[in-house]
């Protein structure tokens, strides 16, 4: 018999909310540091900045591209008109296809991903130096504007 899995995300909640603030965190299959490789880690930060500049489905806050992880703080635009998890699903479909034609890197996702909904001003500025000083704690850079892989969009918290 299959064992049930976890519920990760709140039952009840509306998350095609467009003024709602999330933090994610999106793990590659079995921890593996598929995005050591800068070649690899650029087609995830062209994705993100395509999604958010062109097809303007999302703002995006901060970003960090750790070896086995994604940190993304991010609302839905208007007119996006799907949910958190939709949106989730099509940004690892579309990620993890193109890196296994470019790369031959399959799988590349953890099945699901972890989301917190933020509620506060303060907590999200908390939350995106949380993001960007994720090289400086796993001692990878001494200071985070020394990371390629990362972004703090400060003009959004205006």
């Amino acid at each position: 018999m299959l064992s049930k899995r976890k519920q990760i995300h709140l039952i009840n909640y509306d998350y095609s909310r467009n003024d709602a603030v999330y933090f994610i965190t999106l793990c590659t299959h079995g921890k593996q540091e598929y995005f050591k490789k800068p070649q690899v880690a650029k087609y995830i930060a062209d994705e993100i900045n395509y999604r958010t500049r062109t097809a303007g489905e999302i703002l995006v806050f901060a970003y960090c591209i750790m070896p086995d992880h994604l940190h993304l703080l991010l609302k839905l635009n208007d007119g996006y008109g799907k949910t958190l998890q939709k949106w989730v699903a099509a940004f690892k479909i579309h990620t993890a296809r193109l890196l296994n034609q470019l790369e031959n890197i399959t799988p590349l996702w953890q099945r699901n991903f972890y989301e917190h909904i933020v509620r506060t001003d303060e907590s999200m500025k908390e939350i995106a130096e949380y993001i960007v000083h994720s090289p400086i704690r796993k001692n990878m850079v001494s200071n985070w504007r020394e990371y390629s892989f990362l972004q703090i969009n400060y003009d959004a918290f205006k």
